[in-house]
């Protein structure tokens, strides 16, 4: 697609841009530079607005799911303001690695060291590799699926191979 020709007929009323759709902005964060919306039921979407991370609160404790380190601090805020909103225990249990990337689970040593932390067996040795103190290594693995309960809640946790390249 090419724009017409400077001076020619109707290249003033051309934007420069194609403007961006609202859907694409993303919700608004609150004053702390975060958003926490319901997914379903007891289960929690956070997002600085670039990366998410989820949470699942249980009547005997929390599971996050990631943490990236530009939310930080923020998602236990609003693990926080869920847990006293819902009336249940706003104590971190468990802790899911999606995988091993600084990026999607950075802040994970915010929530102590009594946290069970869960992650596939690539992730624990891929952790135990960079040695970072940021993201401790997970004490439970698996290899194919595992299934977390807590609470009355189940998490069905899968591992689909490797990412790789879509090829047309």
């Amino acid at each position: 697609m090419t724009s017409p020709a400077s001076g020619a007929p109707g290249a003033a009323d051309l934007p420069d841009y194609a403007p961006i759709p609202r859907s694409a902005l993303g919700p608004a964060l609150n004053d702390q530079g975060y958003y926490v919306g319901r997914v379903e039921r007891n289960l929690y979407w956070v997002t600085d607005g670039v990366y998410q991370s989820a949470f699942l609160t249980t009547r005997d404790g929390v599971v996050v799911f990631d943490a990236p380190p530009t939310i930080g601090d923020n998602l236990r805020r609003a693990v926080d303001e869920i847990a006293a909103a819902n009336g249940v225990t706003n104590r971190v249990t468990h802790f899911v690695y999606s995988h091993h990337h600084a990026d999607h689970g950075g802040a994970a040593s915010l929530f102590g060291g009594d946290v069970v932390r869960i992650g596939h067996e690539e992730t624990k040795r891929l952790l135990l590799r960079d040695d970072d103190p940021a993201r401790p290594v997970p004490e439970v693995t698996f290899a194919d699926r595992y299934t977390l309960e807590v609470g009355g809640e189940v998490a069905e946790l899968a591992w689909h191979g490797p990412s790789r390249p879509v090829r047309p």
